[in-house]
């Protein structure tokens, strides 16, 4: 025993760690998965990592700089800060070759795993705990729900689980009368990390402080006044602040104008929806399956019994107690989540922090556990069956649950069974503790394995395989991006809509490649390109992706610089293509084809092909009109993409440049509406037909002879079917619902006369597909065709409507509805997520299939309520007569105004734009942060620019300062005087050398009172 005391704690740790961890992680890596997620793994973190690595081994300076690779252009500091900056943990990646990265980084999330325990450690020693309970405390910190989930999607998400015990260690040591300038370095540290979690930890932090010395209050412990205690943390947090300004203030500054700027909070919200309580008793010690707002949970058996311990000895505990109560309440508020997540989304990641606490009492419980009495165990066997009982009831009376979950609630029943049998088996004190290890280390990695085994885990199977992260990014564009024009002419490119279909908002691959592509995937975005993006209407807007690919629009393309699209080969007959955009071909005149370069599970299946536009402006141009917001805003959002070829949007109105009350465009376009009423039971024979459709046990020999669209039946099909399924006299209840399907399609029809305003789904709840069809198709032949849908709002379904809905069509199918059925039914649609979905609404013409998405509310990155949409029907040189539309998941979609507006893109359209073109810079050279080139004008003009607006950036003509102003909505740009001269845009990041002062000054007090601290300490001593 003595030996045993003498192997230090963390030798211990250390051991354990290895042996969860490999039984955990064998389960995906056997399987040739890895820890990069197939959604942001590969679209945001590796990409990031890749290019991180890059900048490290080869151009470190350039980390300072601005970059044409982040989308249309943006600076590295503040966009990478949120990810790889402040990690210290990624600069390991200076050292690993290229090849290797794969395996790096998933080596770097099981170190920082490894590290969140070691931080656990420092933080437990300030307390008198036993070294058992220590070492259990660290591992059920250390393997949670949260870590398991973000180290398989967001590994940087690990490091506040490091940061968060060293915070709270270094406010105990000021708490308890020692020297704060630890504080002042952890809280540096937690800064520079990322802007995000210094947020949250300093929210946690304060908690902790008053938590704390309200304990140590209530507990008679020699302590300094509040006011002194208050001082000296804030003087230590404001050092820490001063220390981390080189990343802070440049980071703060590049918030302050970003798509995150503005959001709804809690996603409007009042509460969660009733799935998210009914499902969160099977997420206390699982993951029920799937994360929802953020919920991770799955405490470990161990933890649970320690919390329902301290809750009973609610006085012994007390400080403690009424913590864990505030969190109980907080998990059942969007808005206390929301206001944890910087007043945002109801993103629940608060809970990382809860689990030091779930740590602290497990800790508590430990060094009680020997010392139960009958009582006690009798309330943790009672609360523990109890929860299984509420599992099995909200589960509708038998446990649909998942295999895996039910080996999770084994494993707390031995737990309970080990604590009861205790005393019947006589263990000693040292045999307990080794069999209670024992269960913990099974518990931990059995829930791990619930994450990672694709044998237990669906979401594990959306890892990608080995070797396949670096073959895509290699292979993204199938290497295309080889064949584009080496040129000392400034451009960009794009994807063409579906070009891949992917789970995130876009990708950053491209970035890699150096294709200069528009699309990014940031959390940090430029909110002047969103605001652009939004002004044009542009569908495929998000906040972290305010581009996407433009949704394939022929202007936004030209008005950015695009020059180049990659497109699937696919696309080239069979969809419309913007105007004006021809295949790029080989010598022999056809068209150039990069064969697919085949990844399983990840290549699109089909070949690339380029295809290049005359029309793309150039970076910098003049332009000699203007136009006023006010003007800019009285248009539609087409108009206003058009009027942008016109003159220039100036924020400031520029003396000696004639403003222009821009020209309309687009023309709207004559269409009636019709619901296909195909599957729509508003007949008898349409009901005979489906109950055939859906008879069991029975031959449909008939029925199969019919045409698929068969609505109406003959006299002899009627005679021969009628009385196989029941309707020779119908009843009452069927008779009502094909009056009722009747009714609602009238009433529909009436509201769409004039113009579409509602699309609705029938009385069994499914979404009625409608055709919008073209008066004089031929006239807008050549043109860009727009659905512009202004006033949206929908109507969600709910658990009664789904109830009815199911009972309708089990009418309409003469299948008997038992009570079974019934509680079923509602057993799914409390479980399910009907109050908080969104929606999607396809558009298909001949030629283009599109679509618009509305998100529900339980997305945590992208929600926002969208009340217009403008979807880009294609171009098409042809005549299209009927569009297709089509909705999916909500009961029903209205709007206030829907226009089909079509836009001309012939000579005239092609003479602005090169007018345009010949307005560019002469002897134009583009480098990361500066742009220089000359321009002749006969008259005052706008400069301007597809460059993102910064403060950054600044404007020198002929040697002469000028300010800078936003124009057309996003972008740099300046008045010009007529004449020739001689243009310099250079580019520093904002806040930068103020950052830098800010670092070296609380650098310097910082090394000044360590000094001091140390000399006062030594004389002390003698």
């Amino acid at each position: 025993m003595k030996t045993v005391r003498k192997i230090p704690l963390v030798v211990w740790y250390t051991a354990m760690f290895v042996v969860i961890a490999t039984i955990t992680y064998s389960g995906l890596f056997l399987a040739g998965r890895t820890l990069i997620w197939e959604v942001d793994g590969i679209a945001q973190h590796f990409p990031i990592l890749l290019e991180f690595q890059r900048i490290l081994q080869h151009h470190p300076q350039q980390l300072f700089s601005w970059s044409w690779n982040l989308g249309l252009g943006a600076d590295q500091l503040t966009t990478f800060s949120y990810y790889v900056v402040g990690d210290p943990f990624n600069y390991l990646v200076a050292f690993v070759s290229r090849a290797h990265l794969e395996w790096a980084y998933q080596a770097l999330i099981l170190l920082r795993l490894y590290f969140v325990g070691l931080a656990f450690l420092g933080f437990s020693r300030q307390f008198k705990f036993k070294r058992i309970s220590q070492l259990i405390g660290a591992l059920t910190y250390t393997f949670t729900a949260y870590t398991f989930y973000v180290g398989m999607h967001h590994p940087f998400f690990l490091l506040p689980m490091i940061w968060f015990p060293l915070l709270c260690w270094a406010i105990e040591r000021v708490l308890r009368g020692r020297h704060w300038l630890p504080l002042s370095l952890i809280t540096a540290v937690v800064i520079l990390s990322n802007f995000y979690f210094a947020y949250l930890l300093a929210l946690g932090g304060l908690v902790y402080a008053l938590v704390r010395f309200w304990s140590r209050r209530r507990d008679h412990l020699t302590m300094r006044s509040f006011g002194q205690l208050f001082w000296r943390l804030l003087v230590a947090v404001g050092l820490g602040v001063t220390m981390a300004g080189i990343l802070l203030v440049p980071t703060l500054l590049a918030m302050l104008t970003a798509t995150r700027a503005s959001f709804n909070f809690a996603n409007g919200l009042t509460s969660y929806p009733i799935n998210y309580y009914v499902n969160l008793p099977n997420r206390l010690l699982t993951n029920g399956g799937s994360v929802q707002y953020w919920v991770t949970l799955g405490l470990s058996s161990i933890s649970f019994i320690a919390i329902i311990y301290t809750l009973r000895h609610f006085r012994r505990y007390w400080v403690l107690n009424w913590v864990l109560v505030v969190m109980m309440l907080g998990i059942l508020l969007p808005q206390f989540a929301a206001v944890f997540n910087v007043f945002s989304t109801p993103s629940n990641r608060w809970l990382l922090m809860a689990t030091l606490v779930f740590a602290y009492a497990t800790m508590a419980f430990m060094d009680q556990v020997t010392a139960l009495t009958a009582a006690d165990l009798k309330w943790l066997a009672g609360i523990s069956g109890g929860l299984l009982v509420i599992i099995w009831l909200i589960n509708g009376f038998y446990l649909n649950i998942r295999k895996h979950d039910i080996a999770t609630y084994l494993i707390l029943l031995a737990l309970i069974g080990v604590l009861l049998a205790k005393q019947s088996l006589k263990l000693t004190n040292r045999q307990f503790y080794v069999l209670l290890l024992g269960i913990v280390t099974l518990n931990l990695a059995n829930n791990g394995l619930g994450w990672l085994s694709i044998n237990t885990n669906s979401n594990s199977t959306e890892q990608l395989r080995q070797g396949a992260a670096m073959k895509w990014v290699k292979n993204y564009f199938d290497g295309a991006q080889k064949s584009l024009t080496t040129t000392s002419q400034f451009y960009r490119t794009a994807l063409a809509p579906n070009y891949y279909t992917m789970r995130s908002a876009e990708s950053d691959v491209p970035m890699v490649l150096g294709t200069h592509t528009v699309g990014s995937y940031f959390s940090v975005q430029n909110g002047y390109v969103g605001a652009f993006s939004q002004a044009l209407g542009n569908s495929e807007y998000a906040m972290n992706s305010p581009l996407g690919s433009l949704d394939g629009r022929t202007t936004m393309y030209n008005l950015l610089g695009v020059k180049y699209l990659f497109a699937r080969e696919d696309q080239l007959k069979k969809q419309a293509l913007p105007a004006g955009y021809e295949v790029v071909k080989m010598k022999t005149g056809e068209p150039k084809i990069f064969a697919d370069k085949f990844i399983y599970g990840m290549s699109n299946h089909t070949g690339t092909i380029l295809l290049k536009s005359k029309n793309a402006l150039p970076l910098v141009y003049t332009q000699q009109h203007q136009i006023s917001q006010r003007q800019f805003n009285r248009l539609n959002a087409v108009d206003r993409e058009q009027a942008l070829l016109q003159g220039a949007v100036t924020t400031q109105q520029v003396s000696g440049v004639k403003t222009v009350k821009p020209t309309v465009t687009g023309k709207n376009v004559a269409y009636t509406v019709q619901a296909d009423t195909t599957n729509v039971l508003d007949t008898l024979d349409k009901v005979i037909i489906y109950r055939n459709q859906h008879a069991t046990g029975a031959s449909n020999n008939a029925l199969t002879k019919l045409p698929a669209d068969t609505i109406t039946l003959t006299p002899e099909q009627r005679e021969s079917l009628t009385p196989a399924t029941g309707l020779t006299t119908p009843s009452n209840r069927v008779l009502n619902l094909i009056a009722a399907n009747q009714k609602l399609v009238q009433k529909n029809q009436e509201n769409n006369a004039d113009e579409l305003t509602s699309m609705v789904s029938d009385v069994q709840g499914h979404q009625i597909p409608y055709q919008l069809t073209i008066q004089h198709p031929k006239k807008y032949r050549n043109t860009e065709l727009y659905l512009v849908l202004d006033g949206i709002s929908y109507r969600r379904s709910s658990i009664k409507h789904a109830l009815t809905t199911s009972q309708n069509t089990n009418v309409f199918t003469a299948r008997p509805y038992t009570k079974v059925d019934y509680l079923d039914d509602v057993r799914d649609g409390l479980k399910g997520n009907l109050s908080a979905s969104g929606y999607s609404l396809t558009a298909q013409t001949t030629d283009n299939l599109t679509s618009f998405s509305q998100l529900g509310t339980t997305n945590m990155s992208d929600y926002e309520p969208r009340t217009s949409a403008v979807i880009n029907l294609g171009y098409s040189k042809y005549a299209r007569k009927l569009i297709t539309l089509n909705f999916t998941s909500i009961r029903s979609l209205h709007f206030k105004s829907a226009k089909l507006i079509a836009v001309p893109l012939g000579k005239t359209y092609r003479q602005r734009t090169r007018q345009l073109q010949t307005s560019g810079l002469k002897h134009q050279q583009v480098t990361n942060n500066q742009i220089t080139g000359t321009t002749l004008t006969k008259t005052a003009t706008v400069l301007t620019t597809s460059i993102p607006y910064s403060t950054g950036w600044q404007l020198r003509v002929d040697g002469q300062t000028v300010r800078t102003q936003v124009v057309n909505k996003g972008f740099v740009g300046a008045k010009l005087t007529a004449g020739r001269h001689q243009i310099r845009l250079t580019y520093h990041t904002p806040g930068l050398k103020i950052g830098i002062w800010s670092s070296i000054i609380g650098g310097v007090i910082s090394i000044l009172m360590a000094c001091w601290w140390g000399l006062h300490k030594r004389v002390r001593q003698s």
